[in-house]
């Protein structure tokens, strides 16, 4: 079957866009290069594309893929040295890579890191990609050995990826810093998806740790001890409610789940971490 028809059909079955499972796909194929080289111990997936791995691409989605890099020097030749020498790698998908552009990442002051667009070419299909790669991230305890299940048929890669814990400290430590000012509903829909999903594989003692950690990397300790205050300003807040409901009508995943009903189990986690 065509990669297309293949695409399509997932596409249908998991209720999301075509577009999505395609950018996935490509960013799946980067991953499996990445794993294969001499860079696998180097590199420390996070963000997006590991939650989408973790609770299901039909029940969060991204277009992007965020790493950390430890051992190496990041610095724009650096990471295109690493990034040209991946795209080389072949394993006969036949989809050929492009390093684009790479520039400084300056919005956000929590890391220092670069932003790289690549392109991805399955003929005809040309998919523009992004990678953002960041170092000096704190992880709690330490990075995990990571099976990540492929979408199309039953195969899996190894990839060095962030805990759960770590993932949900800096989720919490965003959302509570940022308060009314975040701009990003995700970050309280990946807190309440973890939460509801993946608890069971959360060491609460681990998740505290990792947050106090990341927060005095951060310099934000005497931010999160106010943590009931915020959450009270976030959730009566009439821009925040609007943002999540911009946020369901994008995601059907997001739909039947009220805010008010997100930030109760943001501050319930917080209350059973820290009091």
């Amino acid at each position: 079957m065509q990669l297309k028809a293949i695409i399509k059909n997932m596409a249908r079955s998991k209720n999301i866009s075509a577009q999505i499972v395609l950018q996935n796909y490509m960013l799946e194929r980067l991953l499996e290069r990445i794993s294969s080289s001499r860079y696998k111990s180097k590199f420390i997936l996070k963000g997006g594309f590991l939650i989408a791995s973790i609770v299901g691409l039909d029940t969060r989605t991204t277009m992007d893929m965020d790493a950390t890099i430890k051992g190496l020097k990041v610095n724009a030749e650096s990471i295109s040295n690493m990034l040209n020498e991946v795209c080389t790698i072949e394993i006969n998908d036949d989809v050929v890579f492009l390093l684009r552009r790479i520039e400084e990442i300056r919005e956000n002051s929590d890391y220092h890191g670069y932003r790289v667009a690549l392109e991805a070419t399955y003929p005809p299909i040309k998919v523009p990609l992004k990678v953002d790669i960041t170092t000096g991230d704190i992880i709690t305890p330490k990075e995990i050995d990571y099976e990540f299940k492929l979408l199309f048929g039953s195969r899996s890669i190894r990839i060095l990826a962030y805990n759960l814990e770590t993932i949900m400290a800096e989720k919490l430590e965003t959302t509570i810093t940022r308060g009314n000012q975040n701009t990003r509903p995700r970050d309280f829909y990946d807190i309440y998806i973890i939460r509801k999903l993946q608890w069971q594989n959360i060491d609460p003692r681990t998740l505290k740790e990792a947050l106090l950690n990341t927060c005095q990397s951060r310099g934000t300790t005497h931010i999160i001890k106010r943590y009931d205050e915020i959450m009270e300003t976030v959730q009566t807040s009439n821009a925040m409610n609007e943002s999540w409901k911009d946020y369901q009508n994008q995601f059907d995943y997001a739909r039947d789940i009220g805010f008010n009903h997100i930030c109760h189990t943001i501050r319930g986690i917080l209350d059973d971490i820290l009091e």
